[in-house]
């Protein structure tokens, strides 16, 4: 114990110390997160929210004192309150993640809740911000924002497809019974400066135009009983008119790749995670639409994955695009996840009593004579 709490000999101006310590972080956050959750419902507030933090800290200073007799490893003073921090940011995520959701300690009103939007937000959010690694290069934030500069200013197809992207989250954030969707909605748009920071994102002026259209749009039709169909659809055709672009059809057709999941394995693990995590949404939130929008599971998968095949169909003609059998299968299986009893999005996630006029009236039985 007296060789961990002495053994602060850092170099803060080192960028391999900048980057383990946002790795310790991130690592822990699940960690406090997960803890929140789970205590919250048998202890009080105060013992729920020190609870994780105290078991990060003592699981991290248990592992930092068997790196002593780990060769090639260092047992780091540093490492232990970095992780501490972690377990502490997972425990006010989880504590935001039940303020947005509203779930309640116990009793029914956990059902009222629709987790496959719970499930689709959270894919998104993670497709915003995969992997989790701040890059701190000044040399590649320049390159980004010389990258936003100089970008169109007007991108229509990018623009739609953000812009479907950000309605359906607020969609979902309303399905998840989340406290003032559009105020939440609003406050979300700060992930899009944020990417800046994140290693493999470049954000470009589609991103903000979209999502700030949708915002708009949401505020005054988000509330709407059509709205769910209108979104899927033009999520929908967001996806059809990104796949086709820029529009330009070879002569010869390439090779149609049978292989699920091959673009995925063959590439760098981080692209392959975050785009996965993207199409998930992407897809999942076009079934979950139409869903709500009126049509069944059933049909709403078949409709996405018929489209998404027949976008992959014309690629073998796009140049610059992969054809393969992955998205269409990836919709399959989505479906079939919401197909799952309970698992499905709910029609109506949130029951509210019949008004006062619509009740029946009660009248005392006349006496008997």
């Amino acid at each position: 114990m007296y060789i961990l709490f002495h053994s602060w000999s850092v170099n803060p101006r080192d960028r391999r110390f900048l980057f383990d310590v946002a790795v310790n972080i991130a690592t822990y956050i699940p960690l406090g997160m997960s803890g929140w959750l789970a205590i919250r419902r048998f202890t009080s507030p105060l013992l729920a929210m020190l609870s994780p933090v105290v078991f990060g800290a003592l699981l991290s200073g248990t592992l930092e004192m068997v790196q002593l007799f780990t060769p090639h490893r260092v047992c780091s003073a540093v490492d232990l309150v970095t992780n501490t921090l972690g377990a502490s940011a997972g425990v006010l995520a989880g504590f935001a993640f039940t303020r947005i959701t509203d779930i309640p300690l116990a009793g029914p009103g956990f059902r009222l809740r629709d987790r496959s939007a719970v499930a689709l937000l959270f894919c998104w959010v993670s497709f915003l911000l995969f992997p989790l690694f701040p890059d701190l290069r000044l040399y590649v934030w320049r390159a980004k924002f010389a990258a936003f500069i100089h970008a169109p200013p007007i991108s229509p197809v990018p623009i739609l497809l953000n812009a479907a992207e950000w309605f359906a989250v607020g969609r979902l954030l309303f399905a998840a019974v989340a406290r003032s969707p559009f105020g939440w909605l609003t406050a979300l748009l700060l992930l899009v400066p944020v990417e800046f920071g994140i290693v493999n994102h470049s954000p470009l002026p589609a991103d903000v135009e979209g999502a700030v259209l949708a915002v708009l749009l949401f505020r005054w039709f988000g509330r709407g009983p059509s709205s769910d169909r209108l979104a899927g659809i033009t999520l929908l055709l967001g996806l059809t008119l990104s796949g086709l672009a820029p529009f330009h059809f070879a002569g010869s057709p390439t090779a149609f790749l049978w292989i699920p999941f091959g673009g995925f394995l063959s590439g760098q693990w981080q692209d392959a995670v975050s785009t996965l995590l993207g199409k998930l949404f992407q897809y999942g939130g076009s079934i979950w639409l139409l869903h709500r929008g009126g049509l069944s599971i059933r049909r709403a998968t078949v409709l996405v994955a018929v489209v998404l095949a027949g976008i992959e169909v014309l690629q073998t003609r796009i140049p610059g695009h992969v054809a393969e059998v992955t998205d269409p299968l990836l919709a399959l299986l989505l479906g079939f996840a919401f197909h799952v009893p309970g698992a499905g999005p709910r029609v109506s996630a949130i029951m509210s009593p019949p008004p006062r006029s619509a009740m029946p009236v009660l009248r005392k039985p006349p006496a008997r004579e």
